[in-house]
């Protein structure tokens, strides 16, 4: 499972909560019976353990020192698998693994 992330104009936290808030709205709109809808929970799930517990200093980071000289499209594809502990974030064929908050 993936969720592609828009940081054209937005740090990868800012992109992640404007997705996770635009999911939100999106399965409001759904109907409890609809298909798309499970898909879009475990979706939701991840990204809110994602902007819980991960270190979007060190993200951003990171994801500065890849896009320094790029100015055009900016995205990047937050990688959910099963685990959660182990979703990473893949810009530009480079992964970048979030470090992990202790709470």
């Amino acid at each position: 499972m993936e969720i592609p992330l828009n940081l054209t104009h937005h740090c990868i936290e800012t992109a992640s909560k404007r997705e996770y808030e635009r999911m939100v709205r999106q399965c409001f709109k759904i109907s409890d019976t609809d298909n798309e809808r499970m898909p879009l929970e475990k979706k939701i799930s991840a990204l809110i353990y994602f902007l819980e517990k991960a270190d979007f200093s060190d993200l951003r980071n990171q994801c500065n020192k890849i896009y320094s000289d790029k100015k055009d499209e900016k995205t990047a594809d937050l990688i959910i698998p099963k685990n959660f502990k182990d979703m990473y974030v893949g810009i530009d064929k480079k992964t970048l693994y979030p470090i992990w908050k202790n709470k």
